[in-house]
């Protein structure tokens, strides 16, 4: 039973790292195409969740994978996917696009495009054979009531910015 928190609290904090990463990303790709800062996101702090629950898919499917040709190709997919079928569900939840692609070479409606297909490819390498061996090592080192707690307060902190975010304010 220990193992099994243990083992949530360490995707939790994956998970965490994955909503911070992919705001840093948009973060600094808007300010590279435009040359200024553009908050992402909706919640209040800089966590993009629809990265988190992208990293958490590509960790199931692809943590056991050593091809990083078969990782990267199906990461790819994956989030091309995530990302059509997400632009469709978030534009009906929240009534307007939160991205735009119509720009980018090869777009599709917009909602999805190569480049951008390519760099998730190339994140999707980053997290399955940096972050989440990293992660791994942390978790048999570190005291189990260590990683618990991480893991804790990542839940705590995301459920409680979510809360906030879509109930209070």
């Amino acid at each position: 039973m220990k193992e099994n928190y243990t083992l949530i609290c360490r995707l939790a904090a994956e998970f965490t790292i994955c909503c911070f990463c992919g705001w840093l990303y948009e973060v600094a790709l808007y300010w590279m195409m435009y040359g200024y800062y553009q908050e992402r996101g909706v919640l209040q702090l800089p966590l993009l969740p629809i990265y988190g629950f992208g990293g958490l898919a590509l960790l199931a499917l692809f943590r056991k994978r050593r091809n990083w040709a078969w990782v990267f190709f199906g990461s790819v997919l994956l989030t091309t996917a995530l990302e059509l079928v997400c632009s469709y569900l978030l534009e009906w939840i929240f009534g307007e696009s939160l991205w735009d692609y119509s720009h980018w070479w090869l777009d599709f409606e917009g909602r999805i495009s190569l480049p951008s297909s390519l760099i998730f490819g190339m994140m999707s390498l980053l997290l399955i054979k940096g972050l989440d061996p990293m992660m791994q090592k942390f978790q048999e080192k570190a005291p189990s009531w260590l990683v618990q707690g991480i893991g804790t307060l990542c839940m705590l902190t995301i459920l409680g910015d979510a809360m906030w975010t879509f109930f209070v304010k």
